[in-house]
């Protein structure tokens, strides 16, 4: 690729989405369809892909603390703009939000599983007296790829086969990588400065009030329990914040986490329509710069290169995985940028990299939930520690498992598994999702 196609991926790609890009994808569809409505709705059908519908279950929707797709869908239908993308759910109101609990209330909007889509798939069949609609978002979170109204197409827009899918060829090269975080103009990749004081403000206020399982809080409280915890700890957070930078940024992610899963109206800037990617693989480089003293420049090509090798990663993988990307595509990147900003060479940032993406290749996407700040957590401290060890001569290689000695050939190895396990593991974690979406919740 060349530079100027990297820039516009990562313009593209790291882009502003409020709460869990999963829900929003759910708004997203249903929000296409409000305009057509000529009736109020009396059947609402949602059919989701197998990999996506996991991802709804345990998330809150931004404005409301009610987790699951129904909340999601019926907030989009009322409230929600397409024209808006990622962030669909901006304009809804407190009074949108009263009249999308009744919604899901009723019992009309229905959540089906479509066990032959693969990756991002969401189709919203709404009808009312007068008509039927239908939209489609697939591929990518934001991908609005048709809209029928009583069977004719207003809309359509053809995607190729594999786009948003894994496809290595399609991207960028590890020397492409390297090429651009030293040589890209500074004012293309400036924004992403702008990315990380993004998801800064949404760490502060979820230390500010509780989100989700307030986890953040928790590790924060945690850190002063054996030097006497302040009065004001939760009032003033960010003057309390660990003097380590692998605890402050295992905080302040958490933190992020437990505002957009749990229904923060703040956005965050996300990686490849995934906040919490995003978050995981900004907050922990931009502190380290601060740690460090590095200057903008530097602070910002070392967020490109852990934004850049997160792509790397989770382009070969794919978006919507049966692996938890926050564990290897997003601390893949915290361990290239932080590895950069320390002026280590080439081959020790891949090491780092190799180091962090080999021992958490293992760990399993059971959807997105309140509990994906704890997985960011040890990705985090993870992706930290294998830094260091690269540092110090510590390195992965051919004979450790599914890592090999290079970094594109381990990071094959582990697309392989990935693929070839993800429909069986994602088939038995669904079924154990909707088992569970059958039974009380406090059972």
């Amino acid at each position: 690729m060349t530079h100027q196609e990297i820039t516009k991926l990562l313009q593209t790609e790291m882009v502003p989405a409020l709460g869990c890009t999963g829900p929003t994808a759910y708004a997203l569809a249903a929000a296409c369809c409000r305009p057509y409505l000529t009736a109020a709705s009396e059947q609402i059908r949602i059919y989701v892909s197998p990999a996506f519908l996991k991802i709804g279950f345990g998330v809150a929707t931004p404005g409301t603390s009610r987790p699951g797709i129904p909340i999601a869908v019926a907030l989009g239908l009322i409230g929600g703009d397409h024209k808006l993308g990622l962030q669909v759910l901006e304009p809804a109101t407190a009074e949108d939000m009263r009249a999308a609990d009744k919604l899901v209330d009723s019992g009309i909007i229905q959540v089906l599983c479509d066990w032959e889509k693969k990756g991002v798939y969401v189709r919203a069949e709404v009808e009312t007296k007068n008509e039927t609609v239908l939209a489609v978002v697939e591929h990518t979170h934001d991908g609005i790829s048709l809209i029928q109204v009583n069977g004719k197409t207003i809309y359509e827009k053809a995607i190729a086969a594999g786009e948003g899918e894994a496809n290595q060829e399609r991207f960028m090269t590890i020397d492409e990588i390297f090429s651009y975080v030293e040589n890209a103009p500074l004012n293309d990749i400036r924004f992403l400065l702008d990315g990380w004081k993004m998801n800064m403000a949404l760490a502060q206020a979820a230390l500010e009030q509780p989100f989700g399982l307030a986890s953040g809080r928790a590790y924060l409280k945690e850190y002063w329990k054996a030097r006497g915890v302040p009065e004001d700890l939760f009032d003033r957070p960010m003057d309390y914040l660990p003097d380590n930078a692998v605890e402050r940024s295992k905080i302040l992610v958490a933190a992020a986490s437990d505002g957009r899963m749990g229904g923060c109206r703040l956005p965050a800037m996300a990686a490849m329509g995934d906040g919490n990617q995003g978050l995981t693989g900004t907050i922990p480089i931009g502190v380290a710069a601060q740690f460090l003293g590095a200057d903008e420049e530097t602070t910002c090509r070392a967020l490109a290169m852990s934004c850049l090798m997160l792509f790397f990663v989770k382009m070969n993988i794919g978006r919507a995985a049966a692996f938890c990307l926050c564990a290897i595509a997003a601390s893949a990147g915290v361990a290239a940028g932080l590895s950069y900003l320390r002026g280590m060479p080439r081959e020790l940032i891949c090491g780092a990299v190799k180091n962090v993406i080999s021992p958490l290749a293992g760990m399993l996407c059971d959807g997105a939930k309140n509990g994906c700040a704890l997985k960011m957590a040890v990705a985090v401290s993870t992706a930290m520690s294998a830094c260091d060890l690269a540092q110090d001569g510590v390195q992965m290689g051919f004979y450790d498992g599914m890592c090999d000695n290079t970094l594109e050939a381990t990071v094959a190895c582990i697309t392989s598994v990935a693929n070839q396990s993800m429909d069986l593991l994602d088939r038995c974690m669904v079924e154990e999702i909707l088992k569970k979406a059958n039974r009380d919740a406090v059972d």
